[in-house]
């Protein structure tokens, strides 16, 4: 997509149960509400934290509310507003082990773009590396992280069950082809 559609809001709303998206036209956040609080899935751009704050606002809830934040894979699109959301909200941030490294050296150690200073973003530091089938809980919703390699060395998919309308649905959040 265009620079305007990276950084346009999607009309946020409710995809299913306790899941919803707030992110922009072409990058995805997701939102994963929770009783003791809830799980953002994707930062983006940091430009775009304010864009994913107000959307969450829009929603009735409250970005400070935050206590998890995941990524589907560490390029900068996806990751690069991690510092400020974490800064903002103090929400652990938990990372696959393939992308770790990545996040931390704020995209220097991507195999990919690590050269590019387009791709580079602030350092963030991992407060707990996942691997492939672990499980990340928060409130009685458990998302499981599958590892995904391909984009990225830690490239994650993550699933769920989600309880709406008195059935049970697997859900899927694809990590990037």
């Amino acid at each position: 997509g265009t620079a305007e559609d990276q950084a346009t809001a999607f009309t946020p709303h409710k995809i299913i149960a306790n899941i919803y998206y707030v992110g922009t036209r072409t990058l995805s956040s997701f939102l994963v509400v929770t009783p003791q609080g809830n799980i953002l899935i994707n930062s983006t751009y940091e430009r775009n934290v304010a864009t994913i704050e107000k959307s969450v606002n829009q929603l009735g809830f409250k970005f400070s509310d935050i206590k998890i934040l995941l990524i589907s894979h560490a390029h900068y699109d996806h990751c690069a507003g991690r510092s400020a959301i974490k800064d903002a909200t103090g929400a652990q941030y938990m990372v696959m082990a393939g992308d770790a490294e990545v996040v931390e050296s704020g995209g220097q150690a991507d195999f990919q773009y690590g050269g590019s200073a387009e791709a580079q973003y602030p350092p963030a530091k991992v407060d707990r590396v996942l691997h492939d089938r672990d499980e990340v809980t928060l409130g009685g919703t458990t998302l499981v992280a599958h590892l995904t390699p391909g984009h990225t060395r830690g490239n994650t998919t993550w699933t769920l069950k989600a309880q709406d309308g008195g059935k049970t649905y697997d859900v899927v959040i694809v990590g990037s082809l």
